[in-house]
């Protein structure tokens, strides 16, 4: 079914957590930023001037609670604040009394005069974590055994500092509240509404309107249904977490934050690479009406401006483009992700006689429509049988396709594929060529039990740079070694080796000498295109 309801923050589409690189901008280190009114002010006011984000921040550091409360802080020129030791004896003072909080309201009124028009977020963290400050982080995980009563007094006097504090920012003119609560993710899910969620909801609770987001960082799958019984307006999810597995566990009417990865997304790529993978994620999540584009966690104060720009700037040009047609895309995903070949033929044909582009319907329609069920299949919430269904779909969708569109050309390499000598299954190999073949790689399949000499053959006839091995079975899995060598003598050193089956892990890859091993269909897709790089030459290496 489509999602269409309006989210409580639907004005918000593309923006980076925190505003750390700021710090960039001003000829002063960040120990005198976190001190500064006007370097801070000066340094955010440049840093939003360049990034056309949609929610700002005033450069915030997770150690100021824990401070105000009585842990000591360590503060750096080129680091950010940290708690260096638990705290002595805890205070709860006034936010107005506060140097640095009052100093966060004061930037928060420079930006609300500088940025009038456009969303600022009152940045908070979440009860737990500073709980987990002033104690001692395994101090705290300890006591939630051993003395919950002890924790929930610290936990009350945290929730008491973090809500007078956001109320000091929402006062001061932020208008969307935040929590980053990174600890939470650590408490056992049974245990994660009585010493985290009870506490987040009444922070929550300062804007009733919904304007709320709450941010736990790391694989929170087992915490997600507390996490939205909190009431936050937006869950905001780390870059380890697949969206399209989780997305149906988010009610429409709760926005669906995130996630590119802040370090190897965008800190650590390049600006092309940046855009490219900005591109994939918002086309991939568009088609959800309550997703917002931003990313898994704060990016680090060293991010090149550039690549940010291009993060923003070309998330919202992908959004704008895929918007118009989400409604109709998401009737497609859903018909394929059902099985239900029929109504994916129905719905090639409306976009067809709506004059969609093809390409739109191929990839945010039919390609993720497997990526998403790939996505489902590795965190157990499908099985094969839904699994060969939405395969069936996806190729019926494929004839409709391609009876009136020009074939895409394969810009990738080509990919040898098949199931070694003495094993005969030929799921998991042919889902994998599904997802190659989306993604632009052409493969040549060799099919089932395949004798290793057809392996090494199809290298040296295509000098193709990427061989793909499935073993499910252990008599499969034993020949890996020798034909690894083989292949290697056969093609030459540039070729690369992937591995996947059941009968396989990454240990077991790496002894067997491969190159990489990839669990899943989308693992196996972004294996194969770091590898083909390193081959040589980019997306064309080897390939004849």
């Amino acid at each position: 079914m489509p999602h269409r309801a309006r989210h409580r923050l639907s004005d918000l589409q593309v923006f980076p957590i925190n505003a750390l690189p700021a710090a960039q901008l001003v000829s002063a280190g960040i120990d005198l930023l976190c001190h500064d009114r006007s370097l801070k002010s000066e340094a955010v006011r440049r840093y939003y001037d360049q990034v056309a984000a949609d929610l700002l921040f005033f450069f915030s550091d997770i150690a100021i609670q824990a401070e105000a409360m009585g842990a000591p802080v360590r503060f750096a020129a080129d680091e950010m604040p940290a708690v260096k030791a638990p705290a002595g004896t805890i205070h709860t003072p006034r936010a107005d009394q506060v140097p640095r909080m009052v100093l966060n309201g004061q930037v928060v009124r420079d930006m609300r005069g500088a940025f009038a028009h456009r969303a600022i977020a009152a940045q908070v963290y979440g009860p737990f974590t500073v709980a987990g400050q002033l104690a001692g982080e395994q101090t705290l995980l300890r006591q939630v055994r051993e003395a919950p009563d002890q924790v929930h007094g610290l936990l009350a006097k945290a929730t008491q500092m973090a809500q007078a504090y956001a109320g000091l920012l929402l006062e001061a003119g932020a208008d969307v509240l935040w929590i980053s609560d990174p600890l939470a993710a650590l408490l056992p899910p049974a245990a994660f509404e009585a010493f985290a969620g009870r506490y987040l909801r009444r922070i929550l609770q300062l804007r009733p309107d919904g304007r709320t987001i709450l941010h736990v960082c790391g694989d929170v799958s087992d915490l997600l249904a507390p996490m939205v019984a909190t009431g936050a307006g937006g869950i905001s999810f780390d870059q380890c977490m697949a969206l399209m597995a989780v997305e149906d566990q988010v009610p429409d009417e709760v926005a669906l934050i995130g996630n590119l990865d802040p370090v190897e997304g965008v800190a650590m790529a390049s600006t092309e690479t940046v855009a490219a993978a900005t591109r994939e994620l918002a086309g991939t999540m568009a088609i959800r009406s309550n997703f917002v584009l931003s990313t898994g966690c704060a990016l680090p104060p060293a991010t090149p401006l550039d690549n940010i720009k291009s993060f923003v700037d070309s998330g919202h040009a992908q959004l704008a483009r895929m918007r118009p047609h989400a409604t109709h895309l998401a009737v497609l995903a859903a018909a394929v992700a059902a099985g239900d070949e029929a109504a994916t033929s129905a719905a090639i044909e409306q976009g067809q006689a709506a004059g969609q582009d093809p390409y739109l319907l191929l990839d945010a329609g039919l390609v993720r429509a497997v990526r998403q069920a790939s996505a489902r299949y590795e965190a157990k919430k499908c099985y094969l049988p839904e699994m060969l269904l939405t395969v069936d779909a996806f190729y019926r969708g494929i004839a409709r396709l391609n009876a009136w569109m020009p074939p895409r050309k394969r810009s990738g390499p080509r990919v040898v594929l098949g199931t070694v000598r003495g094993d005969l299954h030929a799921i998991g190999k042919d889902l994998v060529r599904i997802m190659l073949e989306a993604n632009g790689f052409d493969v040549l399949d060799l099919g089932v039990d395949v004798p290793d000499e057809q392996f090494l053959a199809a290298v040296q006839d295509n000098r193709c740079p990427i061989v793909g091995l499935s073993a499910f079975v252990t008599t499969a899995r034993r020949r890996l070694p020798a034909l690894i060598k083989a292949i290697r003598g056969s093609g030459g050193h540039g070729v690369r080796v992937i591995v996947g089956g059941a009968a396989v892990n990454t240990a077991i890859a790496a002894e067997a000498g491969a190159d990489g091993y990839a669990r899943e269909a989308v693992a196996a897709v972004k294996l194969a295109g770091r590898l083909a790089t390193e081959a040589g030459g980019g997306g064309h290496a080897g390939c004849h």
